[in-house]
């Protein structure tokens, strides 16, 4: 197994930052996206069993992890535009796709904006919203944290994460909280555009057509496992697998596991 390497790449905003593996090989390339607000350091482990099937390139969404923030407010498209911009970087056509929650809907967003560049689509945790749900998050679910002289917004940010993962423990906690201060105060301007962005709307537009091979992947200790019906609902000519044990980070838990399942679907 290759070792993971970092880099960046130079875009109009600023550095993009990534992890990769077998980047110097034609191998066919895989695009991954994480979820928000955390990092590509999610597939830290995962990426060096995928090395001696895919060239692989993780990036850390603009404004979080080590990438630089965009220069003003970007929509969901714009975040799409990211493993486009990676693959053109690359010199490379067509590529597959990886996304995770947020990651998920820029993902199939790219696939929908250039359906004749994406082979093969992979949405973890594909998050599908109501319309309510989408106007109650907007409002009430992320509120920037101050920072505070006496670090108190340190405890706001370790209280935040063991509230959505009871289950966590300190190691993973930990490095949630380095992702959260890295993204800074605000951390939820990924979050906004997907909140903003009508899915089932974007996907009619379109013709309701998949444009590509798609596998969506739940899991039953997911925190937004409730989306996963929804997903397969929206997408029913997609192909679908519950992991029954599986949390958000199964990539992190079990990443031989987790690479095997995905080197099964691109390689069918």
């Amino acid at each position: 197994m290759e070792q993971v390497r970092n880099g960046y790449l130079d875009c109009e905003w600023g550095q993009l930052h990534y992890r990769a593996v077998s980047l110097e090989t034609d191998l066919p390339l895989l695009v991954m996206l994480h979820q928000s607000p955390l990092s590509s350091r999610n597939y830290q482990a995962l990426l060096p069993h995928l090395s001696d099937k895919f060239r692989v390139i993780a990036v850390d969404t603009p404004g979080f992890g080590q990438s630089a923030p965009p220069d003003d407010v970007w929509n969901v498209e714009s975040y799409a535009r990211v493993p486009l911009i990676c693959a053109d970087n690359l010199g490379v056509d067509r590529f597959h796709l990886f996304g995770r929650a947020t990651g998920a809907v820029f993902a199939f967003v790219a696939a929908l904006m250039a359906p004749e560049r994406v082979s093969r689509l992979l949405l973890h945790g594909m998050p599908v919203y109501t319309a309510e749900e989408r106007a109650d998050r907007l409002d009430n679910f992320a509120p920037p944290y101050e920072i505070d002289d006496d670090a108190s917004h340190l405890n706001w940010i370790w209280a935040r994460i063991k509230s959505e993962y009871p289950w966590i423990d300190g190691r993973l906690a930990t490095q949630f909280c380095k992702d959260f201060l890295n993204a800074g105060p605000d951390f939820a301007t990924s979050y906004r555009s997907i909140w903003q962005y009508d899915l089932p709307a974007g996907f009619a537009a379109v013709g309701g057509t998949l444009p590509c091979p798609t596998l969506l992947i739940g899991g039953g200790a997911d925190r937004i496992s409730f989306m996963h019906e929804r997903a397969c609902a929206l997408l029913p000519a997609a192909r679908h697998v519950f992991l029954e044990q599986a949390t958000d980070f199964v990539a992190e838990q079990q990443p031989d596991e987790f690479a095997a399942l995905l080197a099964s679907f691109l390689n069918d």
